[in-house]
């Protein structure tokens, strides 16, 4: 026989694995060969090859090859050698008819990892794709970080392949967001819709976008229906993106269920998410999958549907504006506007996971204020467009691309500022490297706010040294000359004469822009002038008695502070004057004491408001002569209230006494950073978790003891 393959309407592709299959079986063309042959020569398991031998049937007998299967001996392709040479031909004609960008070739190599849960050899994807193995290696990168955000990873083991590694929970979300982020959301309409009306996209199209594979149409048209019908009957609407999202997992839970795959989710989490409002509607959707399609549906997966459908934010249609805006997922635009802003400026802010985040925090207020029709000025209108009018032309096109999506008319050029500010502040580190800048950071205290402050200047600005951290009331322009400092940071406002900027202490995008500013001038100073650096002692090459004594101090005000901690909840606080009574007395042994910790507290509050917005929580701290050591404790509200610049959910309080000396300073300071550095601790005191919490702050200061004895030994490591 001779198949005339040029005229060939492929309606089934070969995946590279089945491609090799059906070369080995070409080679022995006549000769049965065993399974477990095959599977020796792909380094899979026996299971894997059967597993694909329905598709290879199929597509042999499509193209009009006899293909046998022979219990107990093997499996043959019975042609004569004319036609072998075509099937050869064929395979190559099918392999270099993909024609695969490095998105889809990222998108296709995912898919696959997703899906088949057996290493995989480098060589499919080599063969497949004709690319050198160190392409491979960087497609592996990219998707390797991509996929770290749902606490999956890829393993390379030489010899072995290439697999994923991470949790049922974590592969479900990951398959489901892949699909969803890897694909615009015009392509996977198309799909769904085609799919409906029993229209699937051609094999090669489906091949290109494997991540639906798990698709099927009579189950996408069964789960539409379910979706309207819940629509009508709890008069909830759905958005575009959260109908796809939820598509897209009930056909993969509906798949796994099927194959009798177990479905897990942390107890605590599920009886969260049993409290949520959607969780009815969850049930509802799943009895219904239950009773049609005679599958029993654990409570895992109505927690799973759960948070598909908190996510995609239903709504009363009555509320129709807010309701509409509120709806919309934040990232989803922030990446697409990444996405738009990144080709026109040919920048790549997509490595800015900061800026990415921050700015899907100021979209998800913005979509609010939207929502009320609230307008926001912005001073730096005239300075942003006059700065980077690259930037701003960008942005105001890619919001210009979305107004549709955000169900408004237009987007107001203060609010079209905000977002470029993100950018911009992202440009100035994107463009170039600067010298890096000697800083002294600053609060009031300098044991609070600067500490937060350095630690978040140390992980977005890479320019800079921050060589001190210190007091306010402590600065002395000759000194700060003399030890080199370049520019002082500072949480308050200051009137010195030596160069300064005051930010908060996260700063946002536009304190960022201020402080790029500062760098930049005196960068552009640098170039005039050459300064030489300052000179650093001689570092100690052994311990002192004066060394010995301060380490012996900052010991024990770490065990101390320690021992010392705890979280207490609280209730009935609706106001910050409230709050700071009720921190007073945690750790007051005396009506007196407590009026004297009220007082130093009210002090530090009167010179700069302690309240984080980005936290949501009070950094209360000062020294007072109440306490004989440091101490630390946190405020666990049971009903968070509200002021001007945020909703206040709880409070820190540091104590330290006040003495001469620095170690009680230094120890409490570390406490602060560790709000930064360490996303866990934060939430160990927001869960009400004083074990996991204290746990955290050991670790922190432990090491940091460790570090301070080998800087006073000499080694300068910090």
């Amino acid at each position: 026989m001779s198949p005339e393959y040029s005229n060939t309407s492929f309606s089934h592709t070969l995946t590279a694995r089945q491609r090799e299959i059906v070369r080995i079986l070409a080679k022995t063309a006549g000769n049965p060969i065993p399974v477990g042959a095959v599977s020796e020569k792909l380094n899979v398991s026996s299971r894997t090859v059967l597993r694909e031998l329905p598709a290879v049937e199929h597509w042999l007998q499509e193209n009009d090859f006899t293909f046998i299967r022979k219990p107990g001996v093997g499996l043959a392709i019975e042609e004569d050698p004319e036609s072998i040479r075509l099937l050869e031909e064929l395979l190559g004609l099918e392999q270099t008819s993909a024609g695969f960008s490095q998105k889809e070739r990222r998108r296709q190599i995912l898919g696959e990892l997703l899906f088949v849960r057996e290493p995989i050899k480098s060589y499919v994807f080599l063969s497949r794709f004709q690319i050198s193995e160190g392409t491979l290696g960087k497609d592996l990168d990219a998707l390797d970080e991509w996929l770290s955000s749902y606490q999956v990873r890829i393993l390379r083991r030489p010899g072995i392949g290439i697999l994923l590694e991470g949790s049922e929970t974590a592969f479900r979300q990951a398959i489901a967001n892949a699909a969803l982020e890897f694909m615009d959301n015009g392509e996977i309409l198309r799909m769904l819709r085609s799919s409906t009306k029993e229209e699937l996209p051609s094999e090669p199209e489906l091949l290109k976008n494997r991540l639906f594979s798990f698709i099927d149409p009579q189950i996408v048209a069964f789960v539409e229906q379910i979706l309207a019908d819940t629509e009508k009957e709890l008069h909830i609407k759905y958005t575009d993106s959260g109908y796809m999202a939820l598509i897209v997992h009930l056909s993969l839970s509906i798949k796994r269920l099927r194959s009798g795959e177990k479905i897990e989710m942390d107890p605590e989490e599920l009886k969260n998410l049993s409290e949520l409002p959607e969780y009815p509607v969850a049930e509802q959707i799943a009895e219904r999958i239950g009773r049609q399609l005679a599958l029993s549906i654990p409570q895992e997966e109505v927690g799973f549907i759960t948070m598909h459908l908190s996510s995609a934010r239903i709504w009363p249609q009555t509320r129709r504006m807010r309701s509409q805006l509120q709806s919309i997922n934040a990232r989803q635009v922030v990446m697409s506007i990444v996405e738009q802003v990144e080709q026109e400026l040919n920048l790549p802010f997509h490595t800015c996971n900061r800026m990415i985040e921050e700015l899907t925090s100021h979209m998800d207020s913005m979509i609010s204020r939207l929502s009320m029709n609230i307008q926001l000025d912005n001073s730096q209108g005239d300075a942003i467009r006059q700065k980077y009018p690259d930037v701003y032309k960008a942005v105001e096109h890619a919001c210009g691309l979305f107004r549709e999506k955000l169900y408004i008319n237009d987007i107001s050029p203060s609010e079209i500022t905000f977002v470029a500010m993100h950018f911009a502040a992202a440009a100035e580190t994107l463009r170039g490297e600067q010298k890096r800048v000697a800083v002294a950071v600053v609060c009031p205290s300098g044991m609070g706010a600067s500490r937060m402050l350095a630690a978040n200047l140390i992980r977005s600005l890479h320019n800079i040294d921050i060589r001190q951290i210190m007091s306010a009331f402590s600065l002395e322009p000759e000194k700060l000359k003399k030890d080199g400092i370049d520019l002082v940071i500072s949480t308050v406002p200051l009137e010195i004469d030596f160069p300064s900027v005051c930010v908060s202490p996260i700063p946002q995008a536009q304190d960022m822009l201020v402080l790029n500013h500062a760098l930049e001038a005196i960068g552009r100073k640098r170039t005039e002038e050459i300064r030489p650096e300052p000179r650093t002692p001689a570092p100690e090459l052994r311990l002192s008695l004066e060394d010995i004594g301060s380490l012996t101090r900052t010991g024990e005000e770490i065990s101390q502070l320690l021992h010392s901690f705890l979280i207490r909840e609280v209730s009935g606080i609706c106001q910050t004057e409230t709050l700071l009574g009720q921190a007073a007395g945690i750790f007051a042994d005396s009506i007196l004491s407590r009026q004297i910790i009220s007082q130093d507290l009210a002090r530090r509050e009167g010179i700069k408001n302690t309240f984080i917005p980005e936290l949501g929580i009070h950094l209360l701290h000062c020294r007072t002569t109440a306490v004989p050591h440091c101490r630390c404790a946190y405020l666990r509200l049971d009903r968070p209230f509200s002021v001007p610049d945020g909703t206040i959910k709880g409070a820190i309080l540091l104590l330290a006494p006040r003495s001469d000396q620095n170690e009680c300073v230094e120890v409490i300071s570390r406490i602060s950073m560790l709000l930064v550095e360490d996303k866990r601790f934060l939430q160990a005191l927001q869960n009400g978790d004083a074990s996991e919490g204290r746990a955290l702050a050991e670790e922190a200061l432990v090491k940091y003891f460790q570090n301070l004895i080998i800087k006073r030994k000499g080694d300068g490591t910090l």
